[in-house]
């Protein structure tokens, strides 16, 4: 018996108009530790909306840093939506 991967969940019509102008994680990986810092425990993350691209580093383990960098994003997409008066 095989086993297939779960379809990827269903966007609506509506939010996915909005998907190519959103910022999105591309990536976080294990990185050596910037210039001037010292450790093992570094990630390197990539941010990109259309061909801007926000690359940063945290350090800590790859799920605390995840759900970090995910408030960034969320924040950024926030930010990008509203209007100044």
């Amino acid at each position: 018996m095989t086993t297939r991967p779960a379809s990827p969940p269903a966007v609506d019509a509506a939010a996915s108009a909005g998907l190519a102008d959103d910022y999105r994680l591309t990536f976080i990986r294990p990185a050596r530790a910037p210039r001037g810092n010292t450790g093992t425990d570094w990630l390197m993350y990539s941010i990109t909306r259309g061909s801007d691209v926000i690359t940063g580093y945290r350090r800590g383990d790859l799920a605390s840093a995840t759900l970090e960098v995910e408030k960034i994003v969320t924040l950024l997409n926030e930010r990008r939506l509203t209007k100044k008066r």
